[in-house]
């Protein structure tokens, strides 16, 4: 075995061992009456019925309206604003992103330079809330995942689409297994769908679950 299969080896036994050391404490600690994770509510069949499932969140993005009105919020290196451009065409994309310095310019530079593409650095929320109600056609959120910051990222976006507008989530989750964190997306996107009544249009897989869904207003 080559010395850097045996330090391979090795590190994988000290995951393994944190692992279980965690799975442990974890049991613990819901044994003393404790909550950790924080599970999204259930909803009524009459907000899924109409849900169509698709392989890849490339599906849910073609089958957004065309030359439309379109914001992401989350853009991250700008590697799938690319992807919506080149799939869904929009007149307009308004990137937000808190920090745009981990932006990779050469993804959107050239829909930059011909006004395609528009980016704004600072609070998504306060960004949106500047934006005119039904201004957008469809909003990509895949911003901070913490439960609180959706809600906000909900909260603003959802006065900000046209009628029959989309709100589509990335990492429609509770839990990243990679990361080992609370995702709240799910829990703070279902709780919206109660209170708003808006219905699931589309879910799409992804190999480790961090799923897309997209939402709209019935």
């Amino acid at each position: 075995m080559s010395q850097a299969s045996e330090n391979s080896s090795e590190l994988l036994k000290e995951v393994e061992a944190a692992r279980r050391a965690f799975r442990d404490k974890m049991v613990g600690y819901i044994k003393a009456g404790n909550r950790y994770h924080h599970p999204a509510p259930e909803l009524p069949t009459s907000l899924v019925e109409n849900c169509r499932f698709l392989g890849s969140r490339r599906e849910i993005i073609s089958r957004m309206p065309k030359n439309g009105i379109v914001a992401e919020v989350g853009v991250d290196k700008g590697e799938f604003s690319r992807v919506i451009l080149e799939i869904a065409q929009p007149e307009h994309l308004h990137l937000i992103h808190m920090d745009l310095t981990r932006l990779d310019y050469q993804n959107v530079q050239d829909a930059v330079a011909t006004g395609q593409c528009e980016l704004h650095g600072g609070d998504p929320p306060e960004i949106l809330s500047e934006f005119q109600d039904r201004y957008f056609d469809w909003i990509y959120i895949d911003g901070d995942h913490y439960y609180e910051a959706v809600k906000q990222d909900l909260e603003a976006a959802k006065s900000k689409l046209k009628a029959g507008g989309y709100l589509v989530f990335n990492d429609y989750s509770v839990w990243s297994p990679i990361g080992m964190t609370h995702c709240g997306v799910a829990r703070a996107v279902n709780e919206f769908c109660l209170k708003e009544g808006w219905e699931f249009v589309y879910f799409s897989f992804q190999s480790m679950g961090y799923n897309d869904v997209a939402i709209r207003k019935v």
